[in-house]
C-alpha cells in the first residue's frame, strides 16, 4: 500500500493532498483521445446535490496543471470518514486510463458511482489566481481522477479552463461571487525580527523548525514560527506583535500564501504544513474567527 494512503488513514480520511504534477510527462496517447470516448461532465445540480449549503459555500485551495494536457486539478475531500476497504473500492470505480508512464498512472473515476463519496460543493465553476491574486482564467468541473504516484496516491477534481496557457497559477476559488483584490505578498529574511519573535513567544531556539517572514502590502509583516511541535503566525505592525494563529495539533508551517477575500476583517490564508519529524504534509485553509485564525473544514469558506 502506498505511503500516501497510509497517511490518509492516519488523518481520518479528511482529505487528499495534491498529486505531484512535476512527475507527469507526455505519453503517445493524450487525454483528448481518452475523453473523446469517455467524456464525463457535471451540472450545477449534480455538484450541489451532496450539500444543502452549496449556495453559501465556496472552495479554496491550490490549483495545478497536468503536464501532459491542458486540464487543471485540485484536491478532493471525502464527505464522511471511510475505511481502508472503501477507499480501495472507490479507487477502482473507473477503468478508463487517462495517463500512464513508468512512475505515474491516472484513471478516470466514474462520477455516477463515486461522486456521492466526495465533497463537491463549490467546485462547479472556479476562478484561478496567481500569487498576487490576479485572476488568470475560469474553469469548469469536468471529472474525477485517481492519481497514483511512487510516493502518494490521491483523488483530484479536474477542470477544463478558458485559458489553458495561464502562467503561474497558484490557487482557485470555487463558486466565486466577485474577483479578488490584488495583493503584494513577498518573503524576506530578517535575523533581528527572528530573534524578536523567539523572545516574544518564549520558544526554545534549539527546537526551531522554520521561521519565515512575508511583507504584506507594505502595511504589515506576517511571520510563521514553527518550534518543537507547534506552529505560530505572528503579525508585526507598527512595531507591535500579535499572535494570529497557534496550532492545536502537532504541526510546522513551511509556506504561506494570502487570498485577499476577507472574512471577519482579515484575509484567508493558505498554509503549507508538515507533521514534525515525518514526511506527512497537507495544506490548511485558515479563516479569521474574529480573534484568531483557525483551520476550516474541507477548505470551504463563505461564498459571499
Amino acid at each position: 500500500m502506498r505511503l500516501r494512503f497510509a497517511f490518509l488513514v492516519l488523518l481520518g480520511f479528511m482529505g487528499c493532498s495534491k498529486p505531484k504534477s512535476n512527475e507527469l510527462t507526455m505519453t503517445e496517447k493524450g487525454l483528448s483521445e481518452t475523453l473523446a470516448t469517455n467524456q464525463t461532465t457535471i451540472s450545477t445540480t449534480d455538484v450541489s446535490s451532496n450539500s444543502v449549503n452549496s449556495d453559501t459555500l465556496s472552495y479554496a485551495g491550490y490549483i495545478h496543471k497536468f503536464r501532459d494536457n491542458d486540464t487543471f486539478y485540485t484536491d478532493l475531500y471525502f464527505l464522511n470518514d471511510i475505511n481502508d476497504q472503501l477507499y480501495l473500492d472507490i479507487s477502482k470505480m473507473g477503468d478508463s486510463l487517462v495517463f500512464e508512464d513508468e512512475e505515474n498512472r491516472r484513471t478516470l473515476i466514474d462520477l455516477d458511482k463515486a461522486g456521492k463519496y466526495f465533497n463537491l460543493t463549490g467546485l462547479h465553476t472556479i476562478n484561478i489566481y496567481n500569487s498576487e491574486n490576479d485572476k488568470l482564467t475560469t474553469g469548469r468541473f469536468d471529472h474525477i481522477e485517481y492519481v497514483e504516484g511512487n510516493i502518494e496516491s490521491s483523488f483530484a477534481a479536474v477542470f477544463l479552463v478558458e485559458n489553458p496557457h495561464a502562467k503561474n497559477p497558484l490557487f482557485c476559488i470555487g463558486n466565486p461571487a466577485d474577483d479578488l483584490e490584488k495583493v503584494s505578498f513577498t518573503s524576506f529574511e530578517d535575523e533581528n525580527l527572528k530573534s524578536k519573535l523567539i523572545e516574544y513567544l518564549g520558544v526554545d531556539s534549539s527546537l526551531l523548525w522554520n521561521v519565515s517572514h512575508y511583507n504584506f502590502n507594505s502595511e504589515s509583516i506576517l511571520s510563521t514560527v514553527s518550534a518543537n511541535t507547534t506552529a505560530y503566525i505572528i503579525e508585526t505592525k507598527e512595531n507591535t506583535l500579535k499572535t494570529l494563529y497557534k496550532s492545536k495539533d502537532d504541526e510546522a508551517i513551511f509556506g504561506l500564501n494570502v487570498i485577499s477575500k476577507k472574512i471577519n476583517g482579515r484575509e484567508v490564508l493558505l498554509a503549507d504544513c508538515v507533521m514534525p519529524e515525518t514526511d506527512m504534509t497537507w495544506t490548511s485553509v485558515l479563516l479569521f474567527n474574529g480573534s484568531e485564525y483557525e483551520s476550516t473544514k474541507d477548505r470551504r469558506i463563505r461564498a459571499k
